[in-house]
């Protein structure tokens, strides 16, 4: 080989390990993001789990709430009806 042979050769090693280099960094970005949305989903799945119950509960306290409000209601009017009398 001569030697403009050998540094287009030489060349052609070093922008074949810079293009491996890059490639790699892009695959390596490109995990990290991967990574980065799966935890993301956990996030918000653990979220609305979390907010879901804390709906349920407060659901669940109107309810009783509504009924107390209306069964004292239901004494009012009796005890005026009571003294109408």
């Amino acid at each position: 080989m001569t030697s403009i042979e050998q540094e287009i050769e030489n060349d052609k090693e070093s922008w074949l390990d810079k293009m491996n280099m890059h490639l790699e960094r892009l695959l390596e970005k490109a995990n990290k993001e991967k990574k980065m949305l799966r935890h993301l989903a956990y996030h918000y799945l653990t979220r609305n789990k979390i907010c879901n119950a804390r709906t349920k509960r407060l659901k669940a306290k109107l309810r009783r709430v509504l009924r107390n409000k209306k069964e004292k209601d239901k004494l009012k009017i009796l005890a005026e009806a009571s003294l109408a009398h």
